[in-house]
């Protein structure tokens, strides 16, 4: 268990720190007002008439309303159903309808946010912290050759380190997935850790074909995955914990379907399942399985020692100040 300490003495269970999808792009229209709970926290998300996404802290500073129920967005700011403060995307407030000056500490707390890709991105970590790696935009999502984004989630009870140290384990292709590995090696470059595999599957006809994946950790939380199987297909495995031991996993895919081409919807449905419930097949285990700190490992586990080392990198032990 990782700790840390806030200004009010308290200790709370810490997360890595690093950019997380919270939200799908699709999800939020101009306007929308999205209440979130992540890391044990409330947050309210929003996109103003700008089109910008903002995330704040979710209470307002006032008497403590919550900003995502019964909230608006004007302009680009969001008001408070309470007593109808405003708050603009830094956080400050912008107007007291009501007084002849804003007190000088009505503020929320911001969040660094980017978007691209189908993605509603944040960063998060210890105050003051600041990112130092980015999440890359997927260029295929912008060729008319590929289908658009398809998405899923679930709510699953476990931890990340569960999901990350996946990655890293080659004994599980086969129990797992029926998959046969001939080839893995796990690839370590700063904030980004990638696993190389070429191995033997199955398409929908169960039908032997040959798998080749690229997956890459960007930072502790969001995957892409480059695999070529029955199509070339680009998956997105992003979770974001809602409390210490629960977590929200997002997956979406793209299938390069050609120029000019168009699916017919029963044949993206089942290749888009069959590679979400590939990813999902691990979560039945992930749930039901304990941690082990020491465990023992055998020749032919995967280099899962070496990615835990690696995802540790993403914490931090600090004390702010009194």
């Amino acid at each position: 268990m990782h700790e840390t300490l806030t200004r009010s003495g308290a200790a709370w269970t810490k997360f890595a720190k690093g950019w997380y999808l919270i939200s799908w792009s699709a999800d939020l229209e101009q306007g929308a007002v999205k209440p979130l709970r992540y890391f044990g926290k409330d947050f309210v998300l929003f996109r103003g008439e700008d089109g910008r996404a903002t995330l704040l802290a979710a209470h307002c500073p006032h008497l403590g309303a919550h900003l995502g129920y019964g909230g608006r967005v004007e302009g680009n700011d969001i008001v408070c159903p309470f007593h109808a403060w405003r708050f603009g995307a830094s956080g400050r407030c912008t107007e007291v309808p009501y007084a002849s000056r804003i007190p000088p500490r009505a503020a929320v707390d911001a969040y660094q946010v980017e978007e691209h890709s189908g993605m509603i991105l944040a960063y998060f970590g210890p105050e003051d912290s600041l990112p130092d790696y980015g999440i890359p935009p997927i260029e295929e999502m912008d060729d008319s050759a590929w289908t658009p984004l398809q998405r899923a989630q679930i709510e699953i009870a476990t931890h990340p380190r569960e999901v990350i140290e996946n990655i890293a384990d080659l004994a599980h292709f086969m129990p797992v997935h029926n998959t046969l590995i001939d080839d893995f090696k796990v690839t370590i470059d700063g904030p980004r850790a990638t696993q190389h595999s070429i191995g033997r599957g199955h398409n929908l006809k169960n039908e032997p074909i040959p798998v080749v994946s690229v997956a890459t950790y960007h930072g502790p939380a969001i995957q892409f995955t480059r695999l070529q199987w029955a199509y070339d297909m680009v998956l997105i495995n992003a979770h974001i914990p809602i409390e210490e031991n629960k977590l929200l996993l997002r997956f979406g895919v793209i299938l390069k379907a050609g120029e000019g081409v168009t699916l017919a919807p029963e044949v993206l449905e089942a290749h888009v399942a069959a590679a979400r419930n590939g990813y999902f097949e691990d979560v039945a285990i992930w749930e039901n399985k304990c941690w082990r700190d020491q465990p023992i490992f055998a020749d032919g586990d995967g280099p899962i020692g070496e990615v835990r080392r690696w995802y540790s990198s993403f914490f931090e032990s600090y004390v702010d100040a009194p």
